[in-house]
């Protein structure tokens, strides 16, 4: 099924639906594989945050600190 893009010409106010080409189809198709991979990259980036977080209250509960000094210490 093709893909379709709206073409709007200001000066005669006429708007005109254009079946996409495949060199557009293709920049389009690269355009959201790339921001799919970006979006995985910050889910996990994200994921690793949160691990390196508890990993860390964690330790520091280990070493004997309150939950208040934890709090204190890293917010």
């Amino acid at each position: 099924m093709p893909n379709y893009r709206v073409t709007f010409d200001c000066a005669t106010g006429v708007e005109e639906l254009v079946e996409v080409t495949a060199e557009e189809q293709a920049g389009m198709d690269e355009q959201a594989a790339a921001q799919m991979a970006l979006n995985v990259e910050r889910e996990l980036a994200e994921a690793q945050t949160q691990e390196d977080n508890k990993s860390g209250r964690a330790k520091l509960k280990e070493l004997g600190l309150s939950d208040a000094q934890i709090t204190a210490l890293v917010g």
